[in-house]
């Protein structure tokens, strides 16, 4: 596989990967929302309270897995573009000392 061609593919991984990440914090805030809804409009607050809990701990699991596939996506992506950009210096510094000694 040709690097640039595999660069392609490995950003467009690490761009799900933290497209997925974001999907899970999004659905972390959506399940802090009802949590919150559902304690702020409650008429019997203890009858909700064991659901509320358990939802509110799973919202926190969620919320690990989503910040852990962000976070590796966003700087997996980043690390690329910067291995590339450091390529093409190398290859124009290259260049530019074949001019010189020419």
């Amino acid at each position: 596989m040709r690097p640039l061609t595999y660069d392609v593919h490995f950003r467009e991984q690490f761009t799900r990967i933290r497209n997925w990440g974001t999907g899970l914090l999004i659905l972390t805030a959506l399940l802090w929302g009802w949590c919150g809804i559902q304690l702020l409009t409650s008429h019997s607050v203890k009858q909700d309270l064991p659901e509320v809990l358990t939802v509110l701990w799973l919202s926190v699991a969620v919320g690990l897995v989503g910040t852990a596939l962000f976070t590796t996506g966003a700087v997996s992506r980043r690390m690329s573009e910067y291995a590339q950009a450091m390529r093409q210096l190398e290859e124009l510094e290259q260049e530019s000392g074949e001019r010189r000694a020419s």
